[in-house]
């Protein structure tokens, strides 16, 4: 893998490392690494480097010198640019996905120019299920696993491409508050509570999380739809499954015992829910992260 030695070379051993794109010098790799509180250094290269947290309440500092007690939570996506040095001091234990794709090989995919921006913290689902897909894709030895890895691959790319365009036109509105939205101290009580019950097993109800944001339950609902985009339900539906990707890092903890911990109501459920959102089952993330343990 010599065309990414650059971007790999300081990050210390990985305990799993796997080419993507099927060249004999890949362009493009997955990798996973676990460590404790450090600094990571990662030199320029030609390389986009795409990052998934697998550890929930992270402390980091944000590239460029925001300060201390910043939060990586569970499946949230950091995009760093190529010929940029980065340096994150991470004051807690880590356990992350790492995505490596040369500049060059990322635009002959999309067939167009690849323009990207820096991202620290992001929270799109649908980025987490695509690096979900190809790691599956990538240890996994079944039939169909490494062309599931290439489309999620090509789909995260354009996600990536996307984000740089919406945030070029300011699409998107302000991270303040939108039109008829909540207020941002409300919002981030709202997710304070979910992340606590989540850490206790608990699972919040709709009323309970308007009296967290001091509100109705209707204008609760409303506002918190105006503010995110997506209805409360489905929020904490895709907290719990960030939420159970973490755990499904433990060995000691089966499958039902993790849908119990996030809230649904049977093991059935969990895995049906999992799968419609990640695209993949939950026990065939949970056998890439147990390979990728023991994978050099």
């Amino acid at each position: 893998m010599r065309a990414l030695d650059d971007a790999l070379s300081s990050l210390g051993a990985p305990m799993l490392l796997r080419p993507l794109g099927g060249s004999s010098e890949p362009a493009a790799a997955i990798a996973r690494w676990r460590h404790g509180p450090t600094t990571v250094d990662v030199p320029a290269s030609d390389a986009i480097r795409l990052v998934m947290t697998l550890v929930d309440g992270r402390d980091v500092r944000r590239p460029g010198g925001g300060a201390l007690g910043d939060r990586a939570q569970a499946g949230s996506i950091s995009v760093f640019m190529p010929a940029e040095r980065v340096r994150v001091p991470i004051g807690g234990d880590a356990d992350v996905v790492q995505l490596f794709v040369r500049q060059d090989f990322a635009e002959a995919l999309l067939g167009s120019p690849f323009e990207h921006v820096p991202v620290f913290g992001l929270r799109d689902f649908g980025m987490q299920a695509m690096v979900a897909r190809i790691l599956v894709g990538t240890v996994g030895r079944g039939f169909g696993d490494r062309p599931m890895a290439d489309e999620a691959l090509l789909a995260l790319l354009r996600r990536v491409r996307d984000h740089a365009a919406e945030r070029r036109l300011s699409v998107r509105p302000p991270p303040s508050r939108r039109k008829g939205g909540m207020p941002p101290a409300a919002l981030r009580r709202v997710e304070e509570a979910i992340e606590a019950a989540l850490e206790n097993a608990a699972s919040p109800t709709l009323a309970n999380l308007a009296a967290v944001a001091r509100s109705s339950v209707t204008h609760f609902a409303r506002s918190f739809r105006q503010q995110t985009g997506i209805s409360p339900h489905r929020h904490l539906i895709r907290r719990r499954i960030e939420h159970a990707t973490s755990l499904l890092r433990c060995a000691d903890l089966a499958v039902a015992d993790i849908a119990d911990r996030v809230g649904f109501s049977s093991p059935a459920h969990f895995v049906a829910t999992y799968r419609a959102t990640m695209g993949v089952t939950p026990g065939a993330v949970r056998a890439a992260l147990a390979a990728s343990s023991s994978a050099g």
